[in-house]
């Protein structure tokens, strides 16, 4: 049988277990709050537990819905930022040039302080308002520029926080963790774990885990704790169906899954990878923008 055969048939059994958090084995979870976490690879694979404060993890609520944050950055300014996905802000109306041929817009907007959208916590409470966010088929990202006092943790619910930036390419399965607040599953099991096998696109990573609407945006980590990107879509990636966002029903379309000797590029969550989307983002706002990591 060769690589590309097996490695999909491999993606479909991986689903089988990882799909269903009821699987997974490992002693219960330690709980969520702005106190130092235990290391990433001290975590279970599946946890419960709630996630206060701003934070990997933590909730973000917008004028269009929920989403989930994912990392923290820090300007040399000492200015500080707070990812999530680009389609959880409302970027206002596209232009006739930011819209592609199939109708859908190429978003990508700079807000200066104090002209960008609100995000709140889960308790309405402001924390800060949007500086950067872009959505189109290879980015999906924002920032928000938390305001002066707030109260924030590179720290991820259950799984702690980064040690640094994830840039590799292999041809192996990959283990990713995040903490999301997805609608039911959020709420029983919201820290979870994914397999990618492989990552042979520089932009996205394809893994086999469960997303749902409100997950969009969590911080991905691998089991060592480097920062992978984001999670921006859930559905059956590659299989020959194209998902948007968690929110939208996938559309079918007529693709084959991708597998070669880089890995197989399918799945049921998709991840646009972090180092691309900080550097588009650092350009754009006009400054370098740091990955806050574990003490």
């Amino acid at each position: 049988m060769s690589r590309p055969v097996w490695m999909v048939g491999l993606v479909a059994l991986t689903a089988v277990v990882f799909v269903n958090p009821a699987l997974a084995e490992g002693p219960e979870g330690v709980s969520c709050s702005l106190q130092p976490m235990a290391a990433a690879q001290e975590a279970a694979p599946v946890g419960p537990g709630p996630c206060p404060g701003v934070r990997p993890g933590g909730r973000v609520v917008t004028s269009i819905g929920d989403c989930t944050l994912n990392f923290l950055f820090r300007a040399p300014d000492g200015t500080r930022y707070i990812g999530t996905a680009g389609h959880c802000v409302d970027p206002g109306g596209a232009s006739n040039d930011e819209s592609g041929p199939d109708g859908r817009a190429r978003i990508e907007r700079v807000w200066t302080l104090g002209t960008g959208p609100a995000a709140a916590d889960s308790d309405g409470q402001r924390f800060g308002e949007f500086a950067y966010a872009v959505v189109n088929p290879v980015r999906d990202f924002a920032l928000i520029r938390l305001d002066p006092g707030v109260k924030a943790s590179p720290e991820m619910c259950h799984f702690g926080a980064p040690s640094g930036l994830y840039g590799r390419d292999t041809d192996t399965a990959v283990v990713l963790r995040y903490y999301g607040n997805g609608e039911g599953v959020g709420d029983v099991a919201p820290a979870r774990t994914a397999v990618a096998l492989g990552t042979p696109d520089r932009d996205h990573i394809y893994a086999v885990g469960a997303a749902v609407p409100g997950d969009s945006g969590a911080g991905v980590m691998t089991v060592d704790g480097l920062a992978v990107g984001a999670l921006v879509t859930s559905g059956f990636h590659g299989f020959g169906w194209e998902p948007r966002d968690p929110d939208d029903t996938p559309v079918p379309y007529p693709r084959m899954p991708h597998a070669d000797e880089k890995g197989a590029d399918a799945g049921t969550v998709g991840i646009t990878r972090l180092g691309p989307q900080l550097a588009r983002a650092s350009e754009q706002l006009g400054v370098p923008l740091t990955l806050v990591t574990a003490k």
